[in-house]
C-alpha cells in the first residue's frame, strides 16, 4: 500500500504571512506545469520588515541539481510556513 507523498511547493503558493513564492531557480523542474521551488528561492512577504525572505528549508531526501526541494510546512526566512496547492508530489 502507498500512501500520498509530500506536498511540493511550487512558483506562486502562498505561505502563512500572505506571500508567495515569487522566484525559482530550477525553472525546468516542473510539477503539474508548474516550477518547484528549491531551498534558497525567493518569496513575498507582506510584514513590515519580511522583505527579500528566501525558502530555509528543505527535504534532503529530494533534490534537483543538488538543492533540497521545498515541501508544505517548511519555512522561510520571515518565519511563514509554506503552504502547497497541488495534492502530492508522487508516493513514498
Amino acid at each position: 500500500m502507498t500512501r500520498p507523498g509530500p506536498r511540493v511547493i511550487r512558483l506562486g503558493d502562498p505561505t502563512e504571512h500572505g506571500g508567495a513564492v515569487v522566484q525559482t531557480s530550477a525553472p525546468n523542474f516542473k510539477v503539474n506545469g508548474v516550477a518547484v521551488a528549491r531551498k534558497g528561492d525567493r518569496c513575498s512577504c507582506p510584514r513590515e520588515g519580511h522583505q527579500d525572505c528566501v525558502i530555509i528549508e528543505g527535504d534532503e531526501h529530494f533534490k534537483v541539481g543538488g538543492v533540497p526541494i521545498a515541501f508544505e510546512g517548511h519555512k522561510t526566512s520571515c518565519g511563514a510556513t509554506l503552504t502547497a496547492t497541488v495534492a502530492s508530489f508522487g508516493t513514498r
